[in-house]
């Protein structure tokens, strides 16, 4: 067994479960005080010995202390000065907490482990919210969006029930939820017992369930996507089809019968409105031509909807796209270095690493692409930065300490 202390496994899931409280304390959001709270012993260490996790991710070290002087450098270039260094100050926390999670990993006993039950923590806690939101029509005072809302679909106002627990708006709810996806997989496909392995089976049904009840579109598709990715897992690895096959037909009729007039909706909004809409499509237009007009720079941390509703007149200032935010607001450089981080992670899955790293590899790949075009303003929070660190623990081989065996 890999030396280590349970320490830093507690560490792990405490970052990963303190997702749960979303949008509460605002600016001082439980994850990033706990961020700041670990940063100090994180540094202390890193600097009083060398550490071979430095050298095996410089590139992630060199590039993102890049991308924080970048984002500083134009800093003349705010249209809201308080918004754009609050921008700047969040970027250097989650930044600090990616880091955190791969300096822990390299100290834990079962760092994977430790990471999937945070994640499995946060669903577990938000569903018993999200239930009582679709039930009552009651939302936390940090949503966004205001009970009774509707949906215009063939010239009628239909009734929309959401559940955004602590997030702020269902996109973001189901954002997270997507995210976490990988963890429930990797609870199934690998479970250390067999209560793990029903509970990993009742959370993925619960949460298809609500991430359908939301009646999003583009995270039905990342669902869809994701599922199917299970599915073919499930059946490369030999195990029981006929389970498979119950418990997808099971998840289907549940989803007609309790949640008909839902899925109705949901299957109305994709025959009306396809997965496209005028709104997403002119920030994808318009965002390009306004980082073609910075000359590949970027407009500046913070200043996407200013720039973009101001400037640019575009109706609604959200893209609702993680690599967009990126390029439009930072410039080319640094997506080509957020990119640079996503080639190395397929460096680490299929050079050196197992079957299992390779899969959980396609699993978070294709959450992060899916899930990815589902929320807006991404790199404000924590759960995107956890989740992208997650991506790191679960494809090294380097962290497959007691990893389960499947069964």
């Amino acid at each position: 067994m890999k030396k280590g202390s349970y320490i830093f496994d507690f560490i792990l899931f405490g970052l990963i479960s303190s997702l749960i409280f979303g949008l509460i304390g605002n600016g001082a959001q439980p994850v990033r005080l706990l961020i700041l709270a670990l940063s100090p012993v994180m540094l202390t260490d890193v600097f009083r010995g060398p550490h071979k996790s430095i050298y095996y991710y410089r590139y992630e070290c060199f590039f993102l202390l890049f991308w924080i002087l970048w984002a500083m450098s134009f800093y003349y270039k705010a249209v809201d000065g308080t918004e754009s260094m609050k921008h700047i100050i969040y970027l250097v926390i989650h930044v600090l907490g990616f880091f955190e999670i791969i300096w822990a990993a390299n100290k834990a006993v079962v760092p994977q482990q430790s990471i999937r039950y945070g994640w499995l923590a946060v669903i577990a806690m938000s569903i018993p919210v999200a239930i009582y939101e679709f039930l009552t029509d009651f939302h936390l005072p940090m949503s966004y969006q205001d009970s009774g809302a509707n949906v215009f679909l063939n010239g009628v106002h239909i009734e929309r029930p959401f559940a955004s627990v602590t997030f702020g708006n269902l996109n973001s709810y189901n954002t997270v939820l997507c995210w976490a996806m990988p963890s429930l997989f990797m609870c199934n496909l690998y479970p250390r017992n067999r209560v793990e392995q029903l509970a990993g089976y009742f959370l993925m049904l619960l949460t298809s369930l609500i991430i359908v009840a939301n009646a999003s579109r583009a995270s039905i598709l990342c669902l869809g996507v994701m599922l199917s990715a299970y599915v073919f897992a499930y059946y490369r690895y030999g195990r029981n089809r006929y389970l498979l096959i119950t418990i997808l037909f099971i998840s289907i009729a549940a989803i007609v019968y309790y949640l008909g007039n839902v899925f109705i909706l949901a299957m109305e909004r994709f025959s009306d409105l396809g997965m496209g809409d005028d709104w997403r499509a002119e920030n994808l237009a318009v965002g390009f031509q306004a980082f073609l007009d910075s000359y590949g720079l970027g407009i500046g941390v913070g200043n996407y909807e200013p720039i973009m509703g101001d400037v640019y007149r575009v109706l609604i200032p959200a893209p609702h796209n993680l690599l967009l935010e990126v390029l439009v607001c930072f410039g080319l450089l640094v997506a080509l270095g957020f990119v640079g981080m996503l080639l190395h992670l397929v460096q680490i899955a299929f050079k050196k690493g197992t079957p299992f790293n390779r899969t959980m590899f396609m699993f978070c790949g294709f959450a992060l692409l899916f899930a990815g075009i589902i929320d807006s303003n991404y790199l404000m929070k924590a759960t995107t930065w956890m989740f992208v660190a997650t991506i790191y623990i679960y494809v090294d081989s380097r962290y497959n300490h007691q990893l389960p065996q499947r069964t």
